[in-house]
C-alpha cells in the first residue's frame, strides 16, 4: 500500500478525488486498495478510506456549520434506524443561513423553516463526538415526512427498526408529526406496521 496515497487520503479527513492531480502510478494503487477493500467508491470521483478515523470528520463537520443539526440519513444511521450507511453528512440549517461548504468531507445540506427547525433537537455522541443531532423520534417523522424523496422502501425500514425498538415513545412521535403536519399519513402509516 502506498503510504504517500494514504497520507493524502488523511490529509483531506479520509477522502480523495480523482480529479486531484492523482499520477498513473496513484491511480493504480488507488484501484488496488478498492480491490483489496481498503477504499470504498463514495460516488464517481470520490472516495473513502476505510480504515480512517469519523470521529475527527463529525467533530469537525460541527465545528464548520455549527448551527447545522445532523439530520436524515446520518441521524437514520446513528439510531440504527436502517443498513444504509451514508456516503456525506447530512445536516439540516435554517433557510434563511447561507453556508459555503468544504470539498472534504462531503456534506448535503436541508434547508428547514425556522418553525420547526429545532424540533427534536438533542446532544449525542456519533463515533466518539458530541454533535446536534434530531432525536430518533423526529428521525422517523422525516422519514415519513420525505418518503417521496428517499423511497418507501427506506421509509418502511425505518418505521418497522423504530416500532420494533423498546424505547420507543408513540405519544413524542405523533406529537412531532403533528407540528410537522404530517399526523394522519404517520397514523396510516403505523396502524399498517404495528
Amino acid at each position: 500500500m502506498s503510504k504517500a496515497l494514504v497520507e493524502r487520503f488523511k490529509k483531506n479527513g479520509g477522502f480523495l478525488r480523482a480529479a486531484d492531480s492523482l499520477s498513473a502510478t496513484e491511480k493504480y494503487q488507488l484501484r488496488q486498495l478498492i480491490r483489496k477493500g481498503k477504499v470504498s467508491r463514495v460516488k464517481r470521483g470520490f472516495y473513502h478510506l476505510n480504515d480512517s478515523s469519523r470521529v475527527f470528520q463529525e467533530a469537525e463537520v460541527a465545528r464548520m456549520i455549527p448551527d447545522g443539526i445532523f439530520c436524515m440519513f446520518t441521524a437514520w444511521s446513528h439510531y440504527g434506524l436502517t443498513t444504509h450507511i451514508p456516503a456525506e453528512y447530512h445536516l439540516a440549517i435554517p433557510k434563511t443561513f447561507r453556508i459555503v461548504l468544504p470539498q472534504y468531507p462531503p456534506i448535503k445540506l436541508y434547508y428547514w423553516v425556522i418553525q420547526t427547525f429545532e424540533l427534536g433537537k438533542t446532544i449525542a455522541e456519533i463515533n466518539g463526538a458530541r454533535v446536534t443531532v434530531y432525536d430518533i423520534e423526529r428521525s422517523v417523522c422525516d422519514a415519513v415526512k420525505f418518503r417521496n424523496k428517499i423511497g418507501s422502501d427506506l421509509m418502511s425500514e425505518i418505521l418497522r427498526t423504530y416500532s420494533n425498538r423498546k424505547d420507543k415513545n408513540l405519544d413524542k412521535l405523533l406529537k412531532y408529526a403533528a407540528k410537522l403536519r404530517i399526523a394522519k399519513t404517520m397514523s396510516q402509516f403505523l396502524q399498517i406496521i404495528l
